[in-house]
């Protein structure tokens, strides 16, 4: 039973924090307090209130490419001998050890963005397996939270690959698979990274995620063009062939694209990309000779934009903190890396994370 005292407090707490409440509420139901209706009055406001909060409630859509996020045990099916205790890098525990912290700092100030109540979804690449992912999301700043994640191992020789961490409260995932970009015209002397579709509810919201990490420019060769815009092909007929059954299909595609929004394999997924104004505006998420790249983008279908849609996004974000960037010499600006070849340098990645933060679209009407 609840002790009447315990009631009128949370009571007081409840008023203190809803200023919509009327001044009957403040009288009538305090006089009504101490009788056999107290625990119902209570509990019907306090679940109202809660509805009303989860209704109001932001949600943070972000990527990050975690570069080389590996553990430090040997996995004999991947490449992974440059990131152990005995390699040039000498990858030990320690390392492992602050490379989790300097990840978890970027997602926990991640999730303080909107209405700082965690992201709802993450994708990240470059993450070697589940045990990393475990021990991120379990660290002292996100455990709170109660991530879980969605992860596949692909047949990336160096064993990194694509997943999907998410927030319970706010995403619940139905159905995962993985399509590979591996057929009889591609990949076939050497594997990549697969697409990650996954399909769930955000905030009630039915939604399809593609998490993807596209062929590297890696010596600049007219193949590797070919490679992202085949990467680009893959995810359309995917979408495509979702459409055939689920027309209003609601799409959320994200990745490390290696490429920038203008380029032609982006621009043949057919979808709104809030990034393309940050990218013409001179921002990036990584940079390279002095040069910046908006590799890292979210992708949206058309139909966010309906006033049905339910959920609105209003704000694409470049995330980075003063720590995360380099301070001092010749890459002063840039990221702040965990590696310069095999230098350990401390930071946290050679990518900036980006995200979207979506609003309840509650008036029927776009927001602008």
């Amino acid at each position: 039973m609840i002790h009447t005292s315990n009631l009128r407090l949370l009571f007081n707490e409840f008023l203190s924090v809803n200023t919509q409440l009327t001044n009957y509420l403040k009288t009538d139901i305090q006089e009504k307090i101490m009788g056999k209706q107290s625990i119902q009055i209570i509990l019907f406001l306090l679940i109202t209130f809660n509805f009303q909060n989860q209704l109001h409630a932001t949600q943070v859509v972000a990527f990050y490419n975690c570069e080389n996020f590996y553990d430090t045990t040997n996995q004999m099916v991947v490449n992974d001998e440059a990131f152990l205790p005995n390699s040039a890098k000498g990858y030990s525990a320690s390392r492992y050890a602050q490379k989790t912290g300097q990840l978890s700092k970027v997602l926990f100030g991640l999730g303080q963005l909107g209405t700082k109540e965690g992201l709802a979804l993450l994708g990240v690449a470059e993450i070697e397996n589940q045990y990393v992912l475990e021990k991120v999301i379990q660290s002292n700043a996100l455990r709170k939270y109660q991530y879980k994640y969605i992860h596949f191992n692909s047949n990336d020789p160096r064993g990194i690959d694509v997943a999907l961490i998410y927030q319970p409260r706010f995403f619940s995932p139905y159905q995962y698979k993985t399509y590979s970009l591996q057929d009889a015209n591609h990949f076939q002397n050497y594997a990549t990274r697969d697409i990650l579709l996954v399909k769930g509810q955000l905030q009630a919201k039915w939604v399809y995620v593609l998490v993807n990490h596209w062929p590297s420019r890696r010596g600049g060769s007219n193949l590797a063009k070919k490679n992202r815009i085949w990467a680009a092909t893959t995810c359309k007929r995917i979408m495509d062939s979702i459409q055939l059954v689920d027309t209003n299909a609601y799409w959320i595609v994200m990745g490390d694209f290696n490429d920038n929004p203008t380029n032609k394999s982006l621009r043949t997924l057919d979808l709104d990309n809030p990034f393309l104004s940050l990218f013409k505006q001179g921002q990036g998420s990584l940079a390279f000779r002095d040069s910046w790249n908006l590799f890292d983008q979210i992708l949206l279908s058309h139909n966010w934009k309906k006033p049905n849609s339910g959920l609105t996004y209003y704000k694409s974000i470049i995330y980075k903190t003063t720590d995360m960037i380099e301070n001092q010499g010749r890459y002063a600006g840039y990221p702040k890396r965990t590696w310069n070849g095999d230098q350990f340098r401390g930071g946290y990645s050679d990518h900036f994370p980006v995200a979207l933060i979506f609003k309840p679209n509650l008036t029927g009407n776009p927001l602008k």
